[in-house]
């Protein structure tokens, strides 16, 4: 038989789980037609040479809603042998969207992605209203993926409701709206929605993000929409409680979930189980026992788990570190003048103390120890470089509120600050990608862009977790990256090296797979910067069949496809 394509001499790696063997694959028409002796002309032919072959990893959690206008390879995703990603998290996206609001919309991703206003506003096409016109901008654009997307829910009542949707819950007639607009995505493929809760995901100039109103009869309209079409999921970013996002002693949050799930008879992903200060090991694992019996009658509900340490940088110009405390609300999305005022006020300075005071609701949970300084430009201020918060106010004597505002003044708002908090301990971390039933996510891909990348998720896994730390083994590893994802999803012929699947295909050298270190990257419009971050050890990205990267090098093609839920109207 002759095939398209030949991938010989490889460790197959098929995603179940199963030991890795050796043998060969066979593509034809965009799918795997044989898997291991397979002999035979091809168009095409790759030794493997004893490398890993394995299905192309689906990245769960990526925010490449707004990017894929102006970057169709959606790097760094690609780098990393990303095939399949899922957009539309946490409740922000660009559809749908009036033709009036497109600023308005803008400033959600702004607030809770960090991204530019400006090349938003001009990056994104915005030639769509709806959220079907959305997916099909993107099909008829072309994408280097296979994008699969959820419909985020600020955007959804913003659409309805107007600017009151950041103030209140939506009218019985504006909830049968949303749900007709829902309806209607998921009829033309969207995988259901999104939604955050978080205090700290905020909209213009400080007002709640919009998903943050929504009642219990809203969501439940949208729930009844999916159960009545058997299918999609739902994700979602619970409010916080004492340090976690959602814990065994978090009635309300946990109650949430429940609701979710049985309401709708779909999967519930949240986010997430992290290793953060004051949250003891305990309490993820009673969260993990009390989910169990809720998995026994069906109920599926996930925690996403990520590996990773979390680094995030900061400018007071976008305080985004400072986004869950009431008295920061009025500091966001106004002009530099206008924010300096805010610094210099003894009122402001008072209410950020006493809020601080009262509780650590701010990302960083009140840990100036964990929050350095790592760019100034004064020459004065050189002396304060790679220093955290806490050490700077005891060498002037000031609280560590005035020690940070005022640096941040005699820098114009350019001090560059760090927050090392997330998952910072490697033992607690480990405890945690062992937990059951949970999914590995949260790598923020297309967002945070001037602050983190977390893109090579997949490359950190097999790099760190499996080969480094054994927390993993290479098979665990990948089954992980694949297939349950892909069964979570519910992307039947994907996941899995097996004939009749697409072939979306990842060839990699498990010793040396691993992200590189983060670079500053101009090439968002404008040739504005981001962080970005390569791959070592990937050999071959192949998707739909298509060698889409070989060796960190772009070979041409837009072979992705849009991925429309089973049951679409296409």
């Amino acid at each position: 038989m002759a095939y398209d394509l030949l991938i010989k001499d490889a460790r197959i790696c098929d995603g179940t789980g199963a030991p890795v063997y050796s043998g060969a694959v066979g593509v034809t028409d965009g799918k795997i037609a044989a898997v291991g002796d397979v002999t035979g002309a091809a168009r095409r032919e790759i030794n493997a040479c004893g490398l890993t072959l394995a299905p192309g990893f689906i990245d769960l959690h990526t925010h490449y809603d707004a990017q894929i206008s102006w970057d169709r390879l959606l790097t760094c995703s690609s780098w990393h042998g990303v095939t399949t990603v899922l957009m539309g998290n946490c409740g922000v996206g660009v559809a749908p969207v009036r033709p009036n609001s497109h600023a308005t919309m803008a400033w959600d991703l702004v607030n809770v992605e960090a991204l530019p206003h400006d090349v938003l506003m001009n990056g994104v096409a915005w030639d769509w209203e709806s959220f079907p016109e959305y997916m099909s901008a993107i099909e008829r654009n072309g994408v280097a993926l296979n994008t699969s997307f959820l419909v985020p829910l600020s955007a959804m009542r913003f659409y309805v409701i107007g600017d009151e949707a950041a103030e209140r819950a939506a009218t019985t007639e504006e909830t049968a709206q949303m749900a007709a607009l829902f309806r209607q995505a998921m009829v033309a493929g969207a995988q259901g929605f999104s939604l955050s809760l978080a205090p700290q995901h905020i909209g213009f100039q400080g007002r709640p993000l919009a998903s943050r109103m929504a009642s219990r009869a809203e969501l439940a309209a949208l729930c009844h929409v999916m159960r009545d079409l058997g299918r999609g999921i739902i994700e979602i970013l619970p409010r916080a409680s004492n340090g976690a996002m959602v814990s065994a002693a978090n009635d309300s949050g946990f109650d949430l979930l429940v609701f979710l799930a049985d309401q709708s008879q779909r999967p519930v992903t949240f986010l997430a189980i992290l290793d953060l200060p004051g949250t003891p090991m305990k309490a993820h694992q009673d969260l993990i026992e009390r989910l169990k019996p809720l998995l026994a009658r069906g109920l599926r509900i996930y925690p996403q788990v990520t590996p990773r340490p979390i680094q995030q940088y900061y400018t007071l110009r976008d305080p985004f570190i400072f986004a869950a405390l009431d008295s920061w609300k009025g500091v966001f999305n106004r002009s530099a003048e206008e924010q300096m005022a805010l610094f210099r006020s003894a009122d402001f300075r008072g209410a950020f103390k006493a809020e601080l005071k009262r509780g650590h609701r701010a990302v960083f949970r009140g840990r100036w120890d964990r929050v350095h300084v790592v760019r100034v430009e004064q020459p004065t201020n050189q002396r304060f470089l790679n220093r955290s918060i806490a050490e700077i106010a005891a060498l002037l004597n000031k609280d560590p509120e005035d020690a940070i505002l005022d640096l941040g003044l005699d820098e114009n708002l350019a001090l560059g600050i760090t927050l090392s908090v997330i998952n910072a301990d490697p033992s607690i971390v480990s405890q945690i990608m062992q937990l059951p039933n949970t999914l590995i996510g949260l790598s923020d891909a297309g967002a945070h862009i001037a602050q983190h990348c977390d893109a090579g998720l997949p490359s950190y896994v097999l790099g760190e977790c499996v080969r480094d730390r054994g927390i993993m083994t290479l098979e665990e590893g990948v089954r992980r990256l694949t297939s349950e994802i892909a069964d979570f999803i519910d992307l039947p012929t994907r996941g899995r090296v097996r004939a009749g699947n697409a072939a979306d295909l990842v060839l990699f050298d498990p010793a040396r797979i691993r992200p590189l270190p983060p670079e500053w990257l101009d090439d968002l419009p404008g040739k504005q910067p981001r962080l970005i971050e390569r791959a070592a050890g990937i050999e071959q990205t192949i998707v739909g069949g298509h060698v889409l990267f070989e060796r960190n090098e772009y070979q041409g093609g837009l072979p992705g496809r849009v991925l429309r839920g089973s049951g679409a109207a296409l």
